[in-house]
């Protein structure tokens, strides 16, 4: 049996077909469609799923949760998420680290082992032959290897990666209609993406993508326990927020603010409780309004706009509806917000089994040989290079480029010719840079862009060069994406023939 994997901030899926086509969705617990995101150390090892959720109120301070924000940004985590984790993360080799006062945990091992626990109780039906991963639409070269290798790690055989938005058109192609251009609006905990697909025969094709990692879930719901903290603080006077060393009052109170986010899709109006037992005192009581709620995360709402815009700008279309997932598209205002982006009306976007659509089609990629998607890369990416006296970002491959990519020497291959700096140099550094800034990312000009602005997603020496006495030598570099969002760097030099070839995966520098 082929399984289709979707590892959320919070909560992971999976899924495969059964013998007549049929969508089915794994028990990880009986009567239960998922599984709790959550990896906890203990003295005798790592704790995953339901077990690690029924003891987190006092254990937060060695439970992860949300190891996909973590993965494939070393050195580039933003400072507001490490602020609020309960564990202090390090960078080792390229990979973050947790410390979970047992044990120091990377962020990748957390990942694979919910992967294996998915698969274990996957095997209970049927033997697992292999795995399709879903990944988030603005996941980077570095996320997409780690992702891949920490589930071959356990043993897992990984046939392909996929965009979770990629993912959902399969799923819900039906629903659709006629459409031949459509949005994925993707709410997750972590991150919100947007992507435009346009219908091509046997499948869909992403034209252009952006996401922003501070403004998912996870991030609007700690920004809306900001605003109740502040209401409890003037009423009672006490700051939550500084109760006790492990902030397990904080991460109540963040809790108990996501419950009563979820109970505003059906209720005007919700009380919060937080039990005594945390130290207060006396149990602390708060309602939350919708009303508030919409007033709370306008500015959220109107940066989810803005990304609809700017995909809409960058694809050159609108889309004729809008499919909107993740685990935090109950936002009640979500869908309104949508549609005035797009400029289309509010029943053109679709809410149909947003929390699985992704991994339903992880499970259709992964069984259906006729089921076909194509993405794109979703950030720039290209070399240092120096331009007179000044260090730039050279970029090869530009954001929103379909993959997979022609390889090296075919024709329409992404190749791009240098030349050493200095006479009779026989050895160059090519750093290999992804930008995720504002910019267009060219070399010169207001657009361009330094390699300090950049995340260095490896270093390699090119090296044995044979210039003529007194010339610079010339050499190409050719860039390559499988589809898989993987990539691979082709060096040539041109008088020579010499070369080296170079996978960007753990080759940080």
């Amino acid at each position: 049996m082929r399984l289709g994997i979707d590892i959320g901030t919070h909560t992971a899926r999976a899924a495969f077909l059964d013998a007549a086509g049929r969508i089915q969705l794994i028990q990880p617990v009986a009567g239960q469609l998922f599984l709790p995101a959550l990896v906890r150390q203990t003295m005798h090892g790592l704790v995953v799923g339901a077990e690690a959720q029924q003891s987190l109120a006092g254990n937060y301070e060695t439970t992860v949760s949300g190891c996909t924000r973590l993965m494939g940004r070393a050195g580039h985590v933003p400072p507001a998420l490490l602020a609020r984790l309960p564990y202090s993360v390090r960078d080792i080799g390229g990979e973050l680290s947790c410390n979970l006062l047992y044990h120091e945990v990377s962020a990748a091992t957390i990942y694979g082992s919910i992967a294996r626990a998915l698969v274990d109780a996957a095997n209970r039906i049927a033997p697992i032959e292999s795995i399709v991963l879903t990944i988030p639409a603005s996941a980077e070269d570095r996320f997409r290897v780690q992702a891949r290798a920490a589930l071959e790690a356990q043993g897992l055989i990984v046939q392909r990666l996929v965009s979770q938005p990629a993912a959902a058109l399969l799923a819900l192609d039906t629903e659709l209609g006629d459409a031949t251009c459509a949005a994925v609006v993707s709410c997750g905990g972590g991150t919100t993406d947007v992507s435009i697909a346009e219908r091509h025969p046997g499948g869909w094709r992403i034209s252009a993508t952006a996401g922003d990692p501070l403004l998912g879930g996870d991030d609007m719901a700690w920004h809306v326990a900001t605003h109740l903290n502040d209401r409890i603080r003037s009423s009672t006077h006490y700051d939550i927020f500084a109760a006790g060393d492990s902030r397990a009052a904080a991460y109540g109170l963040r809790a108990a603010t996501e419950e009563a986010m979820r109970r505003l899709v059906e209720h005007h109006e919700w009380i919060l409780t937080l039990d005594h037992g945390a130290g207060f005192g006396r149990d602390i009581v708060a309602s939350l309004g919708r009303t508030d709620l919409y007033t709370w995360l306008e500015p959220a709402m109107q940066q989810i706009g803005a990304l609809c815009r700017r995909v809409c700008t960058t694809a050159g279309k609108l889309p004729e509806a809008v499919v909107l997932i993740g685990d935090w598209a109950f936002l009640p205002n979500l869908p309104t917000v949508i549609a005035a982006a797009f400029n289309i009306t509010r029943t053109r976007v679709l809410l149909h089994t947003p929390e699985t659509a992704a991994v339903c089609g992880a499970a259709i990629l992964a069984t259906d040989s006729s089921a076909m998607v194509w993405d794109v890369t979703p950030f720039p990416l290209g070399i240092n290079c120096y331009y007179g006296d000044e260090e730039l970002l050279s970029p090869i491959i530009a954001a929103n480029t379909p993959i997979p990519t022609p390889l090296p020497g075919e024709h329409g291959a992404y190749t791009d010719s240098f030349q050493t700096r200095y006479p009779d140099q026989t050895l160059v550094r090519l750093d290999v840079l992804q930008y995720r800034g504002p910019r267009d990312a060219q070399p010169r000009g207001a657009e361009k862009v330094r390699p300090d602005e950049c995340e260095k997603l490896g270093s390699w020496e090119f090296s044995g060069l044979s210039p003529q006495p007194g010339r610079c030598a010339d050499f190409t570099v050719t860039f390559s994406i499988d589809a898989d969002g993987i990539l691979q760097l082709f060096a040539r030099e041109t008088a020579t023939g010499h070369t080296l070839n170079a996978r960007v995966d753990r080759a940080f520098g």
